[in-house]
């Protein structure tokens, strides 16, 4: 939605909180004390954020369970910033969206977005893959500058640098993204076979085609004892040629995290360990909900989920 239609659908913010509520609600009020489903259930003539159960006499909020549940701010405000957050090709900046909103401090802008971020990483991908996929490996960290005294393989590019990984899966057929830091297992080793295994495990059905490169972590596709889901390997040595042709290579992939590395330069700049697995999430939520009106409505039926 551009801002008109934002205005258009949102006008006051009464109108917000009957949406997210609505949303919430689909079934009908569930009592969160007694448990009860019933026509009971109504709205506090003082506060629309709360409501009454008349059968055990209790009010409770309407946004409990939600990313809204102790916000003081206007939840037109959370509609709005979640509408920026869907709009925006390669991610928003806390800074922009404090300007965008008017929200009182940087930390309360980083908050929401980290919130926003969390519902993003919500959505099950099991088994969801049963088609052609492409599987690849990108690197996020920023370059050294001059003055520090880095190592040969931190300023590396590729396999062997000191910056962090980050394996991804691609469906031919949909277009979809799935992706995961990969983080050191119990040995220390990264981007072994078996990590490489598990990601396919969390999102492929069985026996599916994948299409992968020459890195030896994917060898494990090739040993029918470890390969017990049956995944068909299709090899493209890079070293030699980037397509077999006919559809055999691993582009699609390739091209998506160029998005990814052009928000970590553009936007945000730098992103610790510990957070970049949220904010690989939202990266794999914007190309999977590329339509802004679907990614709006999906965002906020998992920001109440």
């Amino acid at each position: 939605m551009n801002f008109l239609e934002f205005t258009k659908r949102f006008p006051t913010e009464e109108d917000a909180i009957d949406f997210i509520v609505a949303t919430k609600y689909k079934g009908g009020y569930i009592c969160p004390n007694c448990g009860c489903v019933h026509k009971g259930i109504y709205h506090q003539n003082y506060d629309k954020r709360k409501l009454y159960c008349n059968n055990c006499k209790s009010e409770f909020s309407a946004l409990v369970g939600t990313i809204f549940e102790n916000t003081h701010l206007d939840l037109r405000v959370w509609l709005y910033a979640i509408n920026l957050v869907v709009l925006s090709k390669k991610g928003i900046s806390a800074l922009q969206l404090q300007r965008e909103t008017g929200i009182g401090s940087y930390r309360s802008a980083w908050r929401m977005l980290h919130q926003i971020r969390s519902c993003m990483g919500k959505e099950s991908y099991k088994d969801t893959f049963d088609a052609l996929v492409e599987i690849d490996e990108t690197y996020v960290g920023g370059k050294p500058r001059k003055d520090n005294h880095h190592t040969s393989s931190s300023s590396k590019r590729g396999r062997g640098t000191d910056k962090i990984p980050v394996v991804g899966v691609k469906e031919r057929s949909t277009g979809k993204i799935y992706a995961e830091v990969a983080l050191p297992d119990e040995s220390g080793k990264q981007l072994t076979g078996e990590q490489l295994m598990k990601v396919l495990d969390s999102v492929c059905k069985e026996g599916i085609t994948v299409m992968t490169d020459q890195f030896s972590g994917y060898n494990i596709l090739d040993d029918a004892a470890k390969n017990v889901r049956k995944y068909a390997r299709v090899k493209v040595d890079h070293s030699t040629v980037f397509s077999l042709g006919s559809g055999k290579h691993t582009n699609g992939i390739e091209g998506c995290w160029s998005i990814l590395k052009r928000a970590v330069f553009g936007i945000y700049h730098h992103i610790s360990v510990k957070h970049l697995q949220k904010y690989v999430n939202e990266f794999c939520f914007r190309l999977n909900y590329r339509d802004c009106n679907e990614a709006f409505d999906k965002l906020i039926n998992l920001s109440v989920a």
